[in-house]
């Protein structure tokens, strides 16, 4: 049964809002149940995972829905810096005493897995294509066929912000892939996210309001120029959206 259609954004004339992106930073599809899913929290602040839940569809998302919405642990607070793991209940032992939680909710390699802010129903990050056909075995990344099936993938470094549901963002066909392909089974980097978004010296000198805009997108997640009079969504260097009208003098 479907329990919520997807929506990238909801449109409020009268809404503003400031959100800090979490990532997927590594993702494992391996032998027998050896699944796992983790998130990293690349920004400068300690983000609540009530605010946010993990969700999925069976060979991508049939009429735009997803299948399932899977809250995290109620109350935890992942910190600036750390990660959160997600690994099949019935895995290697190895990744199941790394694991903040289970589940059996996890890719076969042709199933979609977004991280969903709930206050602003937004899909703030996505592993796979959201409305692709029933009969795909796994996704292209990096130019590797079936990437997203018996391969390990983890998050180069520079990436800050989630895709907001674009897969194409992070994949490799529309710019330089987000990810590194390895081989399947490596769990040997779990809880261990390389990222150059932060660091143990920048978190005390660097004032996270000191923003770049990186990039413009409409509405529906779509690159784009400022245009005036229309609301936007501006992406900064540290991972947070704003959503903006700019009006022309």
């Amino acid at each position: 049964m479907k329990i919520s259609q997807i929506l990238i954004l909801i449109f409020s004339p009268f809404l503003t809002f400031s959100q800090s992106s979490l990532i997927f930073s590594e993702y494992g599809e391996g032998s027998s149940s050896n699944k796992w899913i983790e998130i990293y929290n690349p920004t400068f602040m300690d983000i609540s995972l009530d605010e946010y839940k993990y969700n999925f569809c069976f060979n991508g998302c049939d009429s735009m829905q997803w299948e399932y919405s899977i809250p995290f642990d109620s109350g935890y607070v992942l910190l600036s810096g750390e990660t959160y793991l997600l690994v099949h209940h019935a895995a290697d032992s190895v990744l199941l005493n790394a694991a903040n939680q289970t589940t059996n909710i996890l890719s076969n390699g042709n199933d979609v897995a977004g991280l969903y802010h709930t206050s602003f129903n937004t899909i703030v990050d996505v592993i796979g294509i959201i409305d692709s056909v029933d009969n795909l075995t796994g996704w292209e990344v990096d130019g590797i066929i079936d990437a997203t099936k018996n391969h390990t993938m983890r998050r180069k470094p520079d990436v800050c912000g989630g895709n907001i549901g674009d897969w194409s963002l992070s994949d490799g066909s529309n710019g330089v892939s987000q990810w590194t392909v390895g081989v399947v089974d490596d769990y040997s980097d779990i809880n261990l996210h390389n990222s150059n978004c932060i660091n143990s010296t920048s978190i005390n000198v660097i004032d996270p309001n000191e923003k770049t805009l990186i990039e413009v997108r409409d509405l529906l997640g779509r690159t784009s120029v400022i245009t005036y009079n229309q609301i936007q969504l501006f992406i900064f260097n540290d991972g947070s959206v704003k959503k903006r009208i700019s009006l022309k003098k």
